[in-house]
Formats: C-alpha cells, sequence, structure tokens
C-alpha cells in the first residue's frame, strides 16, 4: 500500500497530494510530487489553502488551524505481510499434526510528515491528528473503523486501487519523532501504529453484481424453500461392500427448530441474478454483501439462496440441488426497514425509522439452510455463482429491493 492516503472512519488522515500543494503555496516544500491523480480519484476540487477549501482539519474557532498544511505519508508498514498463524502439535510418534491455521490482528505502523507555518501550528496539528485517529465516539465496546487506502497511485476514479480494512483502531500513538524547523514553517515527523481486528484487506465490489433487484418484480410461484435439501443424495462410498452392510446407526434425537423460523410451502416472489467464473477473480477468496430495503410493507420470510455455478449455466433453471453452498433466511421485517448483512465485518444490523427520533438499529436473527445456526459463507474459489432471492408474495412490496454484493479480499497487500 502506498503510505500517500488514509481515510479512517470517513475522516481524511493522510493526504499527501493536499499537504504538497499547501506546502508549495507557502515555499515549505518544493519538487514534491505524490500521485498526481489522486485529488480526482477521491473527487477534490484543485486545492487552494485550507481555509478556502477548507481542510478536514480546519476550525473557525481554532485560529492556528489555519496554519496547519496538512499530513504527509512517508511510509506504511504491515499491509505487506500476512497474519497468518499456525501451531504444528507433535506426535506421540515421528512428525507433527499441521494444527488449524487462523490470522491474528494486524498492525500497520504509519510515520507521516506534519507540515505546518508556526510553532503553534504544530501544538494543534498534533492536537487533532490524535483526536483524529480516535475514529468516531461510542459508547461502551467499540468495534473500530473502516479504513480505506490505495494500493497504488489511484489514476481515473480510482476504483481499481482503493481497498479497505474494518475493525481498525488506534493502537499506539501519535509521537512526535522530530521537528525542523525552516524560515518558511516547521516539517515535523510523527509516527502512529492502527490496529485492524478484521486482518483481511477488502477490494471494491465485484461491479457485475451491484445493480438493485426489484423484488416485487419476481417470478410468482409456491414452494418450500426447504424441501430443497432434502432432493440432495450424498454419494456412496465406492468401497461399501453390498454383502456387509455398515451396522444400522443409532436414531437421532430430532433437532430443535426454533418457533420463530418459518416452515412450510408457501407463495414467493423468486428473483435470480448470476456471477460468470470468468468474471470471479481466481486467486482471491470473496464475501457477500446483502442490502435489502422492505419498502412501503413488512416482508416476511425472505432466502437469500447462493448456488455453484462453475460451468456457467442458466441460473434461471437451477438442476443441482446439491450445488446450494448456504442460506441467509430473515423471518422478518419491519416495512421502511434497511437491511444489511456484511460478510466482511461478519456483522447484520436492520435499520428502522423513528419518525422523529431518526432511525434504530438492531441485530436481527439469521437462520441457516433447515433453520439451523447461519454460518458466514466465504467463496474461495472462482466457481461462479447463481443467487436466488426468495420473499413471501403477499408481503412483499412494489418498491421492495435487494442486491448481494461480492467483495474480493486478500491476506496481504
Amino acid at each position: 500500500m502506498i503510505a500517500d492516503y488514509l481515510d479512517l472512519g470517513c475522516t481524511e488522515i493522510i493526504n499527501s497530494a493536499r499537504a504538497s500543494a499547501y506546502a508549495e503555496e507557502y515555499c515549505l516544500l518544493t519538487g514534491c510530487e505524490p500521485c498526481p491523480e489522486l485529488a480526482e480519484a477521491i473527487s477534490d476540487p484543485p486545492y487552494q489553502d485550507p481555509v478556502t477549501d477548507p481542510a478536514p482539519w480546519y476550525d473557525p474557532a481554532v485560529p492556528e488551524s489555519a496554519f496547519f498544511l496538512g499530513v504527509m505519508g512517508l511510509s506504511a508498514e504491515g499491509f505487506s505481510r500476512s497474519t497468518l498463524q499456525r501451531v504444528p502439535q507433535q506426535l506421540v510418534g515421528d512428525g507433527a499434526a499441521l494444527g488449524v491455521a487462523r490470522r491474528a490482528h494486524r498492525e500497520i505502523i504509519y510515520t507521516v510528515l506534519l507540515l505546518v507555518r508556526e510553532e503553534c501550528a504544530l501544538t494543534y496539528a498534533v492536537e487533532w491528528l490524535a483526536a483524529a485517529l480516535q475514529g468516531a465516539p461510542c459508547d461502551g465496546a467499540c468495534d473500530g473503523e473502516e479504513i480505506g487506502v490505495y494500493a497504488c497511485c489511484p489514476t481515473g476514479d480510482g476504483t481499481r486501487e482503493l481497498r479497505h480494512l474494518y475493525g481498525v483502531g488506534l493502537l499506539e500513538g501519535p509521537s512526535l519523532v522530530s521537528a525542523r524547523y525552516e524560515p518558511e514553517g516547521i516539517i515535523a515527523q510523527v509516527t502512529f501504529t492502527l490496529a485492524a481486528v478484521v486482518p483481511w484487506i477488502y477490494r471494491e465490489p465485484l461491479q457485475t453484481l451491484t445493480e438493485w433487484i426489484p423484488l416485487g418484480d419476481g417470478e410468482l410461484l409456491v414452494v418450500d424453500p426447504d424441501e430443497i435439501y432434502g432432493e440432495c443424495q450424498e454419494p456412496t462410498p465406492c468401497l461399501e461392500d453390498p454383502e456387509c452392510p455398515p451396522p444400522p446407526l443409532p436414531v437421532r434425537a430430532p433437532v430443535p427448530v426454533d418457533d420463530c423460523y418459518p416452515t412450510g410451502p408457501e407463495g414467493f416472489r423468486r428473483s435470480v441474478v448470476s456471477l460468470s467464473p470468468v468474471d470471479q477473480p481466481e486467486w482471491l477468496e470473496a464475501v457477500p454483501a446483502l442490502e435489502l430495503e422492505t419498502g412501503g410493507n413488512e416482508l416476511r420470510r425472505v432466502v437469500v439462496r447462493f448456488w455453484a455455478n462453475p460451468l456457467g449455466g442458466d441460473c434461471e433453471e437451477i438442476a443441482d440441488p446439491c450445488g446450494a453452498c448456504t442460506d441467509i433466511q430473515i423471518p422478518y421485517l419491519p416495512p421502511g426497514a434497511t437491511l444489511r448483512v456484511d460478510g466482511r465485518t461478519q456483522r447484520a444490523e436492520v435499520e428502522c425509522p423513528q419518525g422523529p427520533l431518526g432511525s434504530a438499529v438492531s441485530a436481527p436473527t439469521l437462520y441457516g439452510p433447515l433453520g439451523g445456526a447461519f454460518e458466514w459463507p466465504i467463496f474461495a474459489c472462482s466457481t461462479g455463482l447463481c443467487i436466488e432471492i426468495l420473499s413471501t408474495a403477499s408481503t412483499t412490496a412494489p418498491d421492495a429491493r435487494a442486491r448481494v454484493l461480492l467483495v474480493p479480499r486478500s491476506d496481504v497487500g
């Protein structure tokens, strides 16, 4: 990753292009040429000065903030190292059991320059940086912020080069390392360390799955969503001897089903979207992110099902019941609600309107296949996908809509 840009919780922390433009205007730095198209990628107009633009740190109540010229990135360490770990367990005999692989948190160390025109502005610059790196205030346990960085100097709108990390918070610093005094101002070197509790580095969602799907336009049919799993037959082991069958297994206790989980056949609206294997990165994992708006009605019994489609077949005629990867099932959503089920952060939330109070956010209950425990799906191979969305026809509003994003991720970047 390049060190020239860092956005933490929608606050611009590092922008070398902005800092360079201001510093050259006041002759504090000359000849600096950071990424030339960075301003265009983040949709900024040509930089003039911290007051006119205004810069993220400028505060009319703090006069010295006008003399703070920005944060320029020098280095960013920690992106290019995988956090995967495993501890082999020694066997009694020779060798060892490899052990389970897991990923630890990621630590990212930034070294930056604070460019200021006077001594008091340096004090404010350190104060602002320390406050901005705290992220948004919250009560109790916080889940961290999202950061946006670039893998290389962006071109155009920067979508191809943009990367995201989640669950990020300040771990150490900022710490003032040195300060060089020039006739035109002060150049101070500062370091700080961030920790990302979600270790993966995410790209932008695949552009082939960004369109919203009007649920009310889906095919009308009567079906039991759980029935498909009863049609999937496991293959018979080839070494099973027909003259010596294995002993019968003891009768299993019935699996309890939550009373809130809806069952049985019902009238549904069915919408299907497809992703070709050639549109999916071959060497990167991907996770889904579901967004759904209920519109004017309450919405009941929503089923989002993922099917492997390695041959790129017609997703309207899904034939292999054993190809179903997993379900996301939600029994009830109120009218006017927005559902987000995000595989990047492995969090689900429903935002509901509350009149003059704005909105309230709640965590929905998610079910997996047959009402079982929900497991976050991860697509490790470029098999292509058929994505099926079912919602009860009687509760699907004309303005209800949904989309499923697919987001590639990596260990390093």
